[in-house]
């Protein structure tokens, strides 16, 4: 029996999908599949049954249900407290982030990190912050380093350690540079390229223009702040970018009467005891906090 499928069993059971729980845990499908009928092998026994497009615990598959949790606990505890008995950090390290976090934010320090703690294995997935924030709340990641959700669940533990000021961001000849501050009416004579709904920019954005969202000429939405800037630059359209990534490629302006900031940082859960390598990571991100 092995953590991989003890881990799609208990996914699978809170979802009651297959396909939901291969997101969750950023696998494929066949692969989610292929883990249930190793176990199921195994047990000698079916753990779900198929009614429609949901999965349900059979009787079996509840009665295993309680023995999993457990299982996938104390091995995380044991872990845990193996990985203390060294004197330095070891092992692996495995790390959400975002990739405009991953390529703006972070090289430096990982680079710092591996100098300092060369028996560290890092193990990095990039994934959307809102993403992010689900697998240290499900316990499936132990650390991320994203955006900082503005309503957190209580299970999350959230610490800022930079500040990213957003602005309009324009082609350098797109008409509306010749405006220090830019206001709704005249972003609607004009296409748009936005982050993802769901995400803190778009949120802002979609509150921004909440009683005229039907009006906005929406000509591509994408997670990647640096395919947005470039299409920016090529004056496809307007959007709303860190002012940190802002070069001779496009051209900044306030949004009238909004300063717009959100936070960056690092995202843990509650009540669950930190790696040694996690703590040093953590460590050296306060120490970039302190010195900026």
């Amino acid at each position: 029996m092995q953590t991989s499928q003890i881990s799609a069993f208990l996914a699978i059971a809170e979802l009651q999908s297959f396909s939901r729980a291969a997101e969750r845990l950023h696998i494929t499908q066949p692969a989610v599949s292929k883990r249930i009928q190793q176990l199921e092998v195994q047990m000698k026994t079916s753990l779900f049954d198929r009614i429609g497009k949901r999965s349900i615990l059979t009787p079996s598959g509840e009665a295993f249900l309680p023995h999993a949790e457990r299982i996938l606990d104390e091995l995380k505890v044991y872990q845990s407290s193996l990985t203390r008995l060294h004197d330095k950090p070891s092992g692996t390290l495995s790390l959400a982030t975002s990739h405009h976090i991953g390529l703006h934010r972070l090289p430096q320090v990982l680079r710092n990190f591996r100098i300092e703690y060369p028996d560290v294995d890092l193990d990095l997935h990039f994934m959307d912050s809102e993403d992010a924030c689900v697998a240290i709340a499900n316990n499936e990641l132990e650390l991320a380093i994203v955006t900082l959700p503005e309503n957190p669940e209580d299970k999350l533990n959230l610490e800022p350690v930079w500040i990213d000021v957003l602005q309009i961001v324009l082609a350098p000849d797109h008409p509306l540079t010749t405006s220090a501050s830019i206001n709704k009416h005249q972003l609607l004579e004009y296409p748009a390229i936005l982050p993802s709904r769901g995400t803190f920019t778009r949120k802002i954005i979609d509150h921004y223009f909440a009683t005229s969202k039907d009006r906005m000429k929406i000509i591509l939405e994408t997670n990647y702040l640096e395919t947005i800037k470039v299409m920016v630059s090529a004056n496809l359209g307007w959007s709303m970018l860190p002012v940190s990534m802002l070069d001779h490629s496009v051209v900044g302006r306030q949004l009238s009467g909004l300063d717009i900031k959100r936070s960056l940082g690092i995202v843990t859960r509650k009540n669950r005891t930190l790696s040694l390598s996690s703590s040093a990571m953590i460590s050296m991100l306060r120490r970039v906090k302190t010195n900026t």
